[in-house]
């Protein structure tokens, strides 16, 4: 399983930092790579360093590391962004990976003109995947589509292992789950409870014809203890009147995902007098408004045992909400139990 941290925040209304952002990104980046995780996720939005910039600092104090670089179409076109991943490959002999984010937010798209309905997002966004793909596989683009135009455009220079780049597409609403059928190498979802997450997302997508890989993007609070793992995650994400307020706003959220993690989050019942949850699948994070998934809190081998469910029906890719310095060594241990819990087992994929 493909394991990726995501880079820290340059700011936060919710945390003070000790430590400048430069020595942050450096030192997540390094933890992550000591751990043996396989990438971190640069996030893409307006108010945010730029992932570009930040990925070639990455790909500076790290070896092995894959950027998973969050790129939304409206930001630049689709040559632009292959060519940067040409000159980080030739740089540092690595490949990066695309995470085509639509953009959720109409108020914040519509600062830098970008007009389009959230369907008309997607389907550029299926152009902008399949034009960036043929140049990253070396072939030559002729197309006159709605969004771009092409004559006979051929990427130069193009390291070879630019073959080796996968696209990442998120998927919720109609739209978006079209799209990634057609243009993802890997699909990410931010997961139900497994059991529903099978019914309505799984099977869906497999039905639909979908035979490429599948991410989550999800939390992992595990600890030695259960208790002490649920008391760290309502130490972390402390739920107040204004952030229940706005979950309850974003059950109306134009994001398909926002909207589905709200409406479950308002129904999930809240941990017993003892401060433990009778589950490990948490949605308090997504209530205090400070993360933007689920989280799985418990044990070692609780939440090993959980995450399991879905590395056996086919997840691969795990997407972490998150990571805190302290983290990586029981985020591992936990990823340790869920190879004991898969061994010997077969996938839904031979079922």
């Amino acid at each position: 399983m493909d394991i990726y941290s995501v880079t820290p925040e340059s700011s936060s209304p919710h945390h003070t930092f000790q430590q400048d952002f430069l020595t942050r990104v450096r030192d997540t980046s390094l933890q992550c790579e000591l751990a043996g995780w396989s990438g971190i996720l640069v996030p893409h939005n307006l108010h945010e360093v730029d992932p570009w910039i930040v990925a070639a600092y990455l790909g500076s104090v790290t070896r092995t590391l894959i950027p998973l670089i969050a790129v939304q179409p409206s930001s630049l076109p689709p040559q632009t962004a292959a060519s940067m991943a040409a000159a980080y490959a030739a740089l540092y002999g690595r490949p990066l990976h695309f995470n085509l984010v639509a953009g959720a937010r109409d108020d914040e798209l519509r600062q830098t003109g970008d007009t389009l309905t959230h369907d008309e997002r997607y389907e550029r966004m299926r152009e902008f995947g399949r034009i960036l793909r043929s140049l990253l596989q070396g072939k030559t683009v002729d197309l006159e589509g709605s969004h771009y135009q092409f004559r006979n455009f051929k990427l130069e220079p193009r390291p070879d292992v630019l073959s080796e780049c996968k696209l990442f597409v998120a998927g919720s609403s109609p739209a978006s789950v079209s799209v990634a059928k057609d243009i993802a190498d890997v699909v990410v979802t931010h997961p139900a409870p497994y059991e529903e997450w099978v019914e309505t997302f799984l099977k869906p997508l497999r039905a639909e014809g979908y035979t490429g890989e599948f991410g989550i993007r999800i939390g992992l609070i595990p600890r030695d203890d259960r208790a002490e793992a649920w008391r760290i995650a309502y130490d972390r994400f402390p739920q107040t009147w204004r952030s229940r307020q706005e979950t309850l706003l974003k059950t109306r959220s134009q994001s398909a995902w926002s909207r589905q993690l709200a409406t479950q989050s308002v129904a999930e019942e809240e941990v017993g007098a003892d401060g433990i949850g009778s589950d490990p699948y948490w949605l308090g994070a997504f209530r205090s408004s400070r993360a933007s998934a689920p989280f799985l809190v418990g044990s070692h081998t609780e939440v090993g045992e959980r995450l399991g469910q879905y590395v056996r029906a086919g997840v691969g890719h795990l997407l972490l909400n998150g990571s805190y310095e302290n983290d990586y060594s029981d985020i591992s241990r936990a990823v340790a139990e869920v190879q004991l819990s898969t061994a010997g087992t077969e996938s839904l994929d031979d079922q």
